[in-house]
Parts: structure tokens; C-alpha cells; sequence
């Protein structure tokens, strides 16, 4: 009984040593295509670093791109050639997820800085598999923020993380998009295990050096995530009113704004939020 005991004692401790040393860096495509029914929008580099503890994805950063992108792209769908634009800074937009301290922080869009506790999303996990890379991932769906999402993911590597703020699957999710993948996080590669010294990167308004803060007179402080809904709200009934007052003085123009859903213009659609 002792040796048993032993053993069992052994294995407890290996599995829990293998655990801490799980760490790597996956990268992804990440693509925005708000309103346009299909993956055809801007395509950045991301990344996403992470250890046992705690995971920080970022895209639309300068270095991941080769440097600073400040540029208009051509798009094309159904209702004709236009142009979007697809910039990136020094710091990029940053998620990250420490899942001893149940806190998400992130850099986020107008560079909001936001803390809260993380999102307790309700996935579905169904029978379907497929492989990306050298990883069998299983199929899970989920609602979050008004969008209907999938994701596959990989118990290969069971840690809990994902592109964005998609998380808390029994595996690391390798691919994620939603309904027309207008948001849409597809797999480039991945180092893991990683013999690296990998930093992972936390948020902070405070060391924050990018050059759209220096030139600005707004204070970064931390708010919540109630708040940056709020603000976004709010940021969006502006600016569907502003594109009204430019259709009413500008008879040419072609007038969508009466119906102006937030999908159309962000990733988290929280007027349509179930």
C-alpha cells in the first residue's frame, strides 16, 4: 500500500511539474472585416504568449508587422471596390488573461486601458474534429458580445487560452471566427513546448509610450469594463449621427446609417448583446 501510495505521489507531482513548465507563442492571422459578410477586411499579424498562470495576446502592433503600417487597402465585395484603413502602433492592442488572479486586462480600442474579472463564456463542445498543423482539435460554439462564435481547440495543450477574449475551453483554441467570419483568427504556427524566455506582456496606462499617448491630453487610467461599454456606446451613437448630418448635406452620398448596427464597425456588438 505504501508503494502505491508512493507512486501515486510521483505521478501527482510530474503532472503538476509538467503543468507549470507548459509555456509557448502561437501566431495568427487575425482578420476584421465589420459588416462586409465575409473574410475579406483587414489581415494583421498576432500573437499570443503564455505560460500555466497567464496568456497576453496582441495584434495590430508595429513590430509584428516589420514597422509602423499607416495605409489604405483596397477591399472588394458584392457592392463594389472601396477602400478601408489598416494602422497599427507601437504598443498594438493587448489582452491579457491571469487566471490566478481571475483578471482580463487589455489595451483596447480609442487605447482604453480596461480591468475586470474574466468572462465566463458558455461553450458548446461537439463531436466534430479536424486537424490544424500537427494538432486534433475539437469544435465548441459559443455567444460572446452579440456574435455567434466557433473555435477549435487542442487538449494537446490544456490550458485554457485563445486569440482575444475567446477563452476557457479545456484546450489552447487554435482557430476562432464568427458566423461570416467577419471576425476571424486562423493559425499561422506555434512554438510549444517553448525553450524560450518568453515575455509576456501586461497593460499598463502608465508606462504606456506610444506616440498617439504623448501627443494626447488625456489621462490613461483604468476603467471598467462597464465603463468601456458605455463609452463605446456612446462612441458609436455619435458617430452614426454624424454620418446622418453627412448625408442629409451631402445629397451624393448614398445613405446606410439609418441602420447602423455596431457590427458593422466593431468587434463587440453590445447593442445586440444577449
Amino acid at each position: 500500500m505504501r508503494i502505491i501510495l508512493l507512486m501515486l505521489f510521483l505521478i501527482f507531482h510530474l503532472n503538476l511539474i509538467a503543468q507549470t513548465n507548459l509555456k509557448g507563442i502561437v501566431y495568427y492571422g487575425h482578420k476584421e472585416s465589420f459588416g462586409m459578410g465575409a473574410p475579406i477586411g483587414n489581415d494583421y499579424n498576432a500573437e499570443l504568449i503564455f505560460n500555466s498562470i497567464q496568456s497576453t495576446y496582441t495584434f495590430a502592433k508595429d513590430s509584428l508587422e516589420g514597422g509602423h503600417v499607416r495605409e489604405m487597402i483596397p477591399v472588394k465585395n458584392n457592392k463594389g471596390l472601396f477602400m478601408i484603413m489598416k494602422t497599427t502602433t507601437e504598443e498594438g492592442f493587448i489582452y491579457n488573461i491571469n487566471r490566478t488572479k481571475n483578471l482580463i486586462k487589455s489595451r483596447d480600442i480609442g487605447y482604453n486601458y480596461i480591468s475586470d474579472t474574466i468572462p465566463n463564456l458558455t461553450w458548446k463542445i461537439l463531436n466534430e474534429t479536424k486537424k490544424i498543423g500537427n494538432f486534433e482539435c475539437s469544435k465548441a460554439t459559443c455567444n460572446f458580445r452579440g456574435r455567434d462564435y466557433t473555435a477549435w481547440f487542442s487538449i494537446s495543450i490544456p490550458l485554457p487560452y485563445g486569440p482575444w477574449k475567446l477563452q476557457g475551453l479545456p484546450g489552447l483554441i487554435l482557430e476562432a471566427y464568427d458566423t461570416d467570419k467577419e471576425i476571424y483568427f486562423y493559425f499561422k504556427s506555434i512554438e510549444y513546448p517553448s525553450k524560450k524566455e518568453l515575455k509576456i506582456t501586461i497593460p499598463n496606462p502608465k508606462t504606456n509610450m506610444d506616440m498617439e499617448r504623448i501627443r494626447s491630453t488625456k489621462k490613461r487610467e483604468w476603467t471598467t469594463a462597464e465603463d468601456f461599454k458605455k463609452e463605446m456606446m456612446k462612441r458609436h451613437k455619435i458617430g452614426t449621427k454624424m454620418g446622418r448630418m453627412t448625408t442629409e448635406q451631402n445629397p451624393n452620398i448614398e445613405s446606410g446609417s439609418i441602420d447602423n448596427p455596431m457590427r458593422k464597425h466593431y468587434i463587440e456588438v453590445f447593442d445586440e448583446e444577449k
